[in-house]
């Protein structure tokens, strides 16, 4: 695992995020790849392209999606994302002490997966093996 922040995966999730908290989402919309999925941290919550994952954060960037990354770990084409949210009693999915977890998957410089995890171990695990747990 690469805790380095200067690879040009986790450069392009900086820009995506920083532009997207000033409201231009057009970074990220260049950023994902049109089959782009996001997967949420129960099974069945999914956003199956392009369209509807930027439909969901543009709904959602007012109130839950306001905050910072903290860190970023790159673990070959996965990057685990830890977001600190500024309101965290608006956020509907589980917190780690106080920071939501996604990994992000980048091929040939395009986002095609985001997957939500409800802590650190999961979304190690799930960058390492594509699942969140041993048992999935």
């Amino acid at each position: 695992m690469n805790t380095m922040n200067d690879s040009p995966d986790v450069a392009l999730l900086h820009r995506a995020w920083e532009a997207m908290t000033q409201g231009d989402l057009a970074v990220l919309g260049g950023a994902l790849a049109p089959d782009a999925q996001w997967l949420g941290v129960e099974d069945g919550q999914l956003c199956g392209n392009r369209k509807a994952i930027l439909e969901v954060i543009r709904r959602n960037l007012p109130g839950r999606l306001q905050g910072g990354i903290e860190e970023t770990i790159q673990d070959g084409s996965r990057v685990i994302v830890a977001f600190r949210p500024k309101q965290p009693a608006q956020v509907d999915r589980p917190l780690d002490e106080g920071v939501a977890y996604m990994v992000v998957t980048i091929l040939d410089g395009q986002i095609v997966e985001m997957k939500g995890c409800a802590d650190r171990a999961a979304a190690m695990t799930y960058a390492q093996t594509g699942t969140t747990s041993a048992t999935d």
